[in-house]
């Protein structure tokens, strides 16, 4: 089983200072001195303290996530290490309520550990008790919580020998109990978030015939189709978080391939660009809602450098300009003060070279979280 180690005061001082240098291999500037506070746990200190990054470190057969305070980069708190197949790390999500963690992970000692082994399933809660909810998930489609933290949604596929396969959704509680929500053998599946009111999921299909939107009640049942997308293939799929909005990009082909930002208005079922745009070739990325509302998206210009803009009424208002590496938006902080963003350097998309993770402030203010690129953004503490 993958193994879950949350650092408490009670840890052997052996197994903090292993931690502590493995995450700083990742560029960690600093960490919380842990004083002797009984049996709670580094992720229960620092609940109700002030809005957390919460990221990942990838280690070899070790990842580290922390939690980085956006006004003091340096202050750190590491929270949980989990143990992985070599090389291959796993992929955490904050719950909603901010009390667990959940991962789709190769467990330690996998014999021939690849993208397409089945993967674990696991729950981590704020105490540091760990929950194995399945052990045939798929690793590279991270789980989706529930809006009341009590389940996750999760992939599984199987090949067929004549190249076909079954893609199936997962609603796994973390009271043991499993639902199959749909299975497909005519295209893809990808979870995307469930309705603000838990009552249904939306995922995508992905086929010949393009990108679908589809939903299915929380108990497998009701599925129906929303909307078509694309005929190409979309992706980076955000719900709004009043579940009225998808935003979406689109790569459309041609004579000079562009990625285009949409949303679908769900209570009229029309799709429109997010931004009326003038450019020739438009390379819009990472499309992500701040709690009010706002959209914001990454725009690439073919030249080089990009910029993060707000969408309102379909105009496109630049937050920050980087004529360096492009900024692709990830997650917003609760209060909208500070937005994470993976910065990719290169002359241009094309000639991309190191990637990193820093924090936009509201105010254009830059601080970097992380020189490694080997980083994921968790979520953040409210």
């Amino acid at each position: 089983m993958m193994l879950v180690r949350v650092i408490t005061a009670a840890v052997k001082p052996a197994l903090l200072g292993a931690a502590i240098s493995a995450a700083a291999g990742g560029g960690y500037l600093a960490y919380d001195r842990f004083a002797p506070h009984g049996d709670v746990s580094a992720f229960q200190r620092i609940q109700g303290h002030g809005q957390r990054l919460l990221i990942s470190e990838f280690g070899d057969t070790t990842d580290t996530i922390v939690a980085v305070e956006p006004d003091d980069i340096a202050a750190r708190t590491t929270v949980a290490t989990i143990d992985h197949a070599s090389g291959y790390g796993v992929f955490p999500v904050l719950s909603p309520d901010g009390q667990a963690i959940a991962y789709t992970g190769l467990p330690a000692g996998t014999a021939k550990p690849a993208p397409d082994v089945p993967a674990q399933a696991a729950v981590v809660d704020v105490r540091g008790n760990v929950a194995l909810l399945a052990n045939d998930a798929d690793l590279l489609i991270p789980p989706v919580w529930s809006p009341d933290s009590r389940s996750i949604a999760v992939r599984r596929s199987a090949a067929a020998a004549d190249g076909s396969g079954t893609y199936e959704l997962l609603l796994l509680g973390r009271d043991g109990t499993r639902t199959t929500l749909t299975t497909w053998r005519t295209a893809s599946l990808f979870p995307i978030a469930f309705a603000p009111d838990g009552s249904k999921l939306y995922f995508a299909t992905l086929s010949p015939a393009g990108t679908d939107l589809h939903s299915v009640a929380a108990g497998g049942t009701g599925e129906a189709m929303i909307a078509h997308l694309s005929d190409d293939i979309a992706r980076d799929w955000k719900l709004s978080p009043d579940g009225a909005t998808l935003a979406y990009s689109v790569a459309a082909g041609g004579a000079q391939p562009q990625v285009i930002t949409m949303t679908l208005d769900f209570a009229s079922g029309v799709a429109a660009e997010a931004v009326r745009s003038p450019a020739a070739q438009r390379l819009e990325f990472n499309p992500a809602w701040e709690a009010d509302g706002t959209l914001t998206m990454a725009s690439a210009r073919p030249e080089g450098g990009s910029s993060v803009s707000a969408v309102a009424a379909a105009t496109a208002k630049t937050l920050a300009s980087n004529d360096g590496a492009v900024d692709l938006p990830l997650a917003w902080s609760p209060d909208g003060a500070s937005l994470a963003v993976r910065s990719v350097e290169g002359p241009a998309l094309a000639q991309a070279t190191a990637s990193h993770l820093d924090l936009l402030a509201s105010d254009g203010t830059r601080r970097r979280v992380s020189d490694s690129a080997d980083v994921l953004i968790v979520g953040w503490l409210p």
